[in-house]
């Protein structure tokens, strides 16, 4: 087997822990087939002065030359081969086949791709990845208890069983793309302003960099959550992940309280939404929509 095949095996047995069952059953029956290829072809030692064993031999089966036995071998090994690709999970897409594959202490399992690295942290409290350097997908194993976080530079992406993929950005940033399930994505110190991703999502996030406000996916795969929080730190929280900024100036509507889930790249309906519970109206400037207290006629 060569080093590309044992990486593909490797990387397709740690997909799933099914993978390592049908593996082994594999293995025995063609070690059952090799000692039937063996045992078939071995031969009656000749000139044997016993004539006991000549007339009380047993006829002997009719067996198939021994090169033909192990093309059948190796044919059965291709067909169960065949078999236990067929309904094995797919590898993530994107990732080099120079990867490497490994299964965390908790199940999860790690997917490098070539020219990454990460350090890893689990014990019965956390379970916790530092990706330094390059790109990993991660398909974490269900633990409630345990939330499975990922740091990039100052981004981190949290989930307790789902598949998403983190990229490192520069020196403090992360792309954050989920597969399967929703992961929660944020700066800093600011997880009570993570941004909630869901399956088909990406956000990518690079902290101190003027690039401009990232860009969010479609909206019904990131929505921001407020739980009784001012008006003025919701706003803050759109303004970081949109274009479309969100201003509002007078001291009393900022203390409005928001309770909702919201659309994260949709910053005009919140705006609209905030305004309509603080008695406000909302006026655009171009890229600014400014929360203002309603006019006294209206």
């Amino acid at each position: 087997m060569s080093d590309a095949d044992r990486a593909a095996l490797d990387a397709w047995l740690a997909l799933d822990r099914r993978n390592r069952g049908a593996y082994l059953r594999a293995q025995a029956a063609l070690l059952a087939l090799e000692d039937a290829v063996h045992r078939g072809s071995s031969t009656v030692v000749s000139g044997n002065d016993s004539d006991y064993g000549a007339q009380h031999a047993r006829p002997r089966r009719r067996r198939l030359p021994r090169p033909l036995a192990w093309v059948a071998c190796m044919a059965l090994a291709a067909g169960l081969a065949a078999m236990l690709l067929r309904d094995a999970p797919r590898a993530p897409a994107g990732i080099a086949a120079a990867a490497r594959t490994l299964e965390l202490r908790d199940g999860s399992v790690l997917t490098l791709a070539a020219d990454s690295d990460v350090r890893v942290d689990i014990d019965g409290r956390q379970r916790r990845v530092t990706l330094l350097k390059g790109h990993a997908t991660f398909k974490v194993a269900k633990d409630a208890s345990r939330p499975f976080v990922v740091a990039s530079g100052q981004v981190f992406a949290q989930a307790t069983g789902t598949v998403y993929s983190v990229r490192r950005v520069g020196e403090r940033g992360a792309a954050v793309e989920v597969s399967e399930g929703s992961v929660l994505v944020w700066s800093g110190n600011e997880r009570d302003q993570a941004v909630l991703l869901r399956a088909g999502g990406s956000l990518t996030l690079a902290p101190g960099t003027s690039s401009g406000a990232p860009s969010l996916p479609d909206p019904d795969v990131a929505q921001i959550a407020f739980d009784n929080e001012p008006l003025h730190a919701a706003i803050s929280r759109f303004n970081r992940v949109n274009q479309v900024q969100i201003e509002v100036r007078d001291t009393q509507l900022g203390k409005t309280r928001i309770v909702g889930l919201f659309r994260a790249n949709d910053p005009e309906q919140f705006a609209q939404a905030a305004a309509l519970l603080a008695g406000a109206q909302v006026e655009r400037h171009g890229d600014v929509l400014l929360i203002t207290p309603r006019d006294k006629g209206m």
